[in-house]
């Protein structure tokens, strides 16, 4: 297959009454559970500590991490409110009957996870917005607006993403250097948005054992003598090797994405969904398919954007066909949309 002919079906809003889309029902949820999360963490963190404190009458290293916690749920909180607190009551009203438009896009300036598109005679700023989805953004050249309403909010969907995000009209921006566009490729290995997406998990598995190692290294250092600070070293030390060796060397196909997607090309496999466990309180959850062959195909870490996708074009992008103990690589070609599969 010519590269040039890859066209991919995706998932798209409907053009009207969005919240009857389960995909993008879930996501709005999500948004409305950020600050109670955040909230209810926070007042664990701060018991546990003053608990720690009172009964062992000083600061103790596990005090001081469940402070660090705290402090941490305390601005990812803030930071939820200010940016969703006056977009979701809007965005509930613009999804129930304010009609969707398809509108051509162009990005006119970004900056971190922060872009600006002109829509017309309008520019939005819309965000989050990472790499990838300026990449779907650039190459498709259209979005999915609802509204905006009489303030400014709005509702921006890209096409296979069905998370709604948080759009306002804003003034012309002073436009920043465009960033080329990534082709799109059968070939796994040089599909660049896919293998984006996987360094990017790979990298966000890899953040428990570090932040492990940091707490490690605070017992340590708060040790109140010696003889504390080699029990914490030899009792949490080997503790954490062991799992650092698990890690390593237990195959985790999460980490091996890049290497699943360089096993050969993308195909499109006809399937139907069985099962899938996900939930507001974590919209990602196992997914199991079955093939058109009659195989069950079993994927651990499904989204709810690889859902969605599935559910509306009845077709699994897959690289590979995986063999005994071996993994596939299973998204979508030219989409920030990946995780890994097994034949169940």
């Amino acid at each position: 297959m010519d590269n040039a002919q890859l066209s991919v079906a995706v998932w798209r809003p409907m053009e009207s009454w969005q919240t009857e889309d389960k995909a993008v029902e879930l996501r709005m949820q999500v948004y409305a559970r950020g600050a109670r999360n955040a909230v209810t963490g926070l007042v664990v963190s701060l018991v546990l500590a003053a608990v720690l404190v009172a009964f062992l009458r000083t600061v103790s290293a596990f005090g001081v991490v469940f402070g660090l916690n705290a402090i941490r749920l305390a601005v990812a909180g803030i930071r939820h409110q200010v940016r969703y607190s006056r977009w979701l009551p809007a965005a509930r009203s613009l999804l129930n009957g304010t009609p969707a438009q398809r509108l051509a896009a162009r990005i006119v300036a970004y900056k971190g996870e922060r872009v600006v598109l002109a829509v017309g005679a309008m520019h939005l700023q819309v965000r989050p917005v990472n790499w990838g989805l300026r990449q779907v953004i650039a190459r498709t050249g259209e979005i999915t607006v609802v509204g905006p309403d009489a303030d400014g909010q709005a509702v921006v969907f890209l096409d296979g993403v069905p998370t709604p995000l948080p759009a306002k009209v804003v003034a012309a921006p002073e436009p920043t250097e465009a960033e080329p566009v990534v082709p799109v490729s059968v070939n796994g290995a040089e599909d660049q948005v896919p293998n984006w997406a996987a360094r990017r998990i790979a990298w966000l598995n890899w953040i428990p054992l570090a932040v492990a190692l940091v707490v490690l290294a605070g017992f340590i250092a708060l040790a109140p003598n010696s003889q504390v600070a080699v029990f914490y070293a030899s009792g949490f030390g080997v503790l954490l090797l062991v799992v650092a060796i698990l890690f390593l060397f237990v195959p985790s196909d999460q980490l091996r994405l890049r290497k699943l997607l360089a096993a050969g090309q993308w195909q499109a496999h006809p399937v139907t969904i069985e099962s899938w466990k996900g939930e507001v309180r974590r919209p990602v959850g196992e997914l199991t398919l079955v093939l058109a062959s009659g195989y069950r195909l079993s994927i651990k870490f499904a989204t709810t954007e690889l859902v969605a996708n599935i559910s509306a074009t009845g077709t699994l992008w897959m690289v590979g066909l995986p063999g005994d103990r071996k993994g596939a690589a299973v998204g979508i070609p030219g989409y920030p949309i990946l995780t890994a599969a097994r034949f169940a």
